[in-house]
């Protein structure tokens, strides 16, 4: 009688099944974003009136699996920017430059959605005002929040800051740069590497010493960037 119940018990008892490990979600490739863009400035300072002008950029970054544990990302740039405007109410000059910046990010956070924090090496190589010409390099640091290009709507945005830009034939002036960006990046098309850009991009330059003059240069931009 024991024996039986023992083994109506042992039926009546599921056996358990082989044991499934956790699925660890597939590491974050590496990833190629190129970009084109194009804006619309308004120029200021505090020997500026009226100033406008225009702005286009290309950039490249590649982001990058270095560890298990550790990604980054390397963002380089080209921008070319020409403004006119009238000094003291006089008559009208220009004010134009080419710039690079080559900015190097440490990813936190999720990798599709990552938050970079970095340094950056920056260089306006020549500027170009109506009384001289002369060129402006320095190091910084920043933070970068990237588009989520698994979305087909996401937001993003920048803020570098560069303490201390001089040059050797700017004689005594010193800057300090703010760089910012913030715009919305469309995607309609999930299956292709395509995405539209629209955004607020803007520099001020801080004027650290009599030398230097303050200046601003603000403005929408439109874009279009290729992810894969």
């Amino acid at each position: 009688m024991l024996a039986a119940l023992i083994f109506l018990i042992a039926l009546a008892t599921p056996t358990p099944g082989p044991v499934v490990p956790l699925q660890t979600p597939p590491p974050e490739p590496n990833h190629l974003t190129l970009d084109v863009q194009t804006a619309t400035l308004v120029t200021s300072g505090n020997a500026w009136i009226g100033g406008h002008g225009g702005m286009t950029q290309l950039g490249a970054r590649y982001e990058f699996q270095a560890t298990p544990k550790a990604r980054f990302a390397n963002t380089l740039q080209w921008e070319r920017l020409t403004s006119h405007y009238a000094a003291d109410g006089g008559p009208r000059w220009n004010f134009d430059y080419d710039q690079f910046d080559d900015e190097f990010d440490v990813e936190l956070g999720r990798p599709d959605l990552p938050t970079g924090v970095g340094i950056g090496y920056f260089s306006y190589n020549p500027v170009y005002d109506y009384t001289s010409t002369y060129n402006l390099r320095g190091f910084g640091i920043g933070v970068d929040r990237w588009a989520n290009y698994y979305m087909p709507r996401s937001v993003y945005y920048s803020l570098w800051y560069y303490p201390s830009l001089r040059g050797p034939d700017l004689g005594n002036g010193l800057y300090g740069v703010l760089r910012a960006d913030v715009g919305v990046n469309l995607r309609p098309n999930l299956v292709q590497p395509w995405n539209l850009r629209i955004g607020f991009a803007s520099d001020t330059w801080f004027a650290r010493n009599a030398a230097a003059t303050d200046s601003g240069f603000n403005g929408p931009y439109i874009g279009l960037s290729y992810w894969h």
